[in-house]
């Protein structure tokens, strides 16, 4: 499912999921920085996360490019490692064509680091950078780190508004707060745009079905912010057709000239960037 082109030894990708992050908490006056982007390069109208909505679920899709009925990955542990060790997880196929593939997060409890670091490093992760109390510091780290030292990806997971929804339910005060401090770190890692494709997407929405959850099927739950930026994205353009989550693993592969694994249940999201780039890239 495609073809290895010569691989740009400058090319940078930086995937930011803001856990928990609805896309009708994304307005000018809140998330200007966001709103911006989405205005000026390519944003989905109608992207959808798996089932279940969930950041378990979610997490390990975005990460090995299958459904949770393919992945079985719902519930966080140790378990995970024998099941990556039968996927084919995004980070471990970009290691295989000389990407390096590093995870940012906000500060993660000491008890849990060990178990974060072998989940990772058993999907091809190169490094797991614990930090920051804030979104704006945790993206400080990634925007310093996809900087440092030429082609690779980076992920950012930003965790604020989904800790403020489950704590203080979706759309509170406290939860869109979260979402201006997320907006923050958004504004940080821009600055990369002009040298690094950003995708910014969530994991889930919440409060369809109760204030405080999002597990529930419902389309509050499982409608998801994307937003797509950078050299070769499409200038004022809105995907209007159906976009998963799904697809975000295969555009990531595809970005760095990494053939698409059969197995992956997405597709590059070739209509996000301009007609002259996709069709030197299908050139090459």
């Amino acid at each position: 499912m495609g073809r290895t082109r010569p691989r740009d030894p400058m090319r940078r990708l930086i995937l930011a999921l803001t856990d928990g992050l609805r896309p009708d908490a994304i307005t000018p006056t809140r998330m200007p920085s966001l709103h911006g982007l989405a205005a000026a390069y390519t944003s989905a109208a109608a992207a959808r996360t798996v089932r279940p909505s969930a950041t378990v679920a979610a997490l390990a899709s975005l990460a090995t490019g299958v459904a949770p009925d393919t992945h079985r990955l719902i519930q966080p542990g140790l378990d995970f490692l024998p099941r990556i060790g039968r996927l084919r997880p995004v980070a471990r196929e970009l290691s295989r064509h000389g990407v390096p593939a590093d995870v940012v997060t906000a500060e993660l409890p000491l008890a849990s680091l060990p178990v974060a670091w072998a989940l990772a490093s058993a999907a091809g992760v190169r490094r797991l950078l614990p930090a920051g109390r804030r979104a704006r510091d945790t993206a400080a780290a990634a925007e310093w780190l996809a900087g440092e030292d030429g082609s690779g990806l980076v992920f950012v997971y930003i965790p604020d508004c989904d800790d403020a929804g489950h704590e203080a339910g979706w759309m509170s005060d406290r939860y869109l707060a979260a979402a201006t401090e997320i907006d923050a770190a958004i504004g940080v890692l821009s600055q990369q745009v002009e040298d690094a494709l950003l995708i910014v997407v969530a994991d889930h929405g919440g409060g369809g079905v109760l204030a405080t959850e999002h597990h529930h099927p419902h389309p509050v739950n499982e409608h998801i912010p994307l937003v797509i930026a950078g050299p070769g994205v499409a200038r004022e353009h809105r995907l209007e057709g159906p976009v998963s989550i799904l697809d975000l693993s295969a555009t990531v592969l595809w970005w760095f000239g990494a053939p698409v694994p059969d197995c992956y249940e997405g597709r590059p999201l070739l209509e996000a960037f301009a007609p002259e780039l996709v069709a030197q890239e299908t050139a090459s």
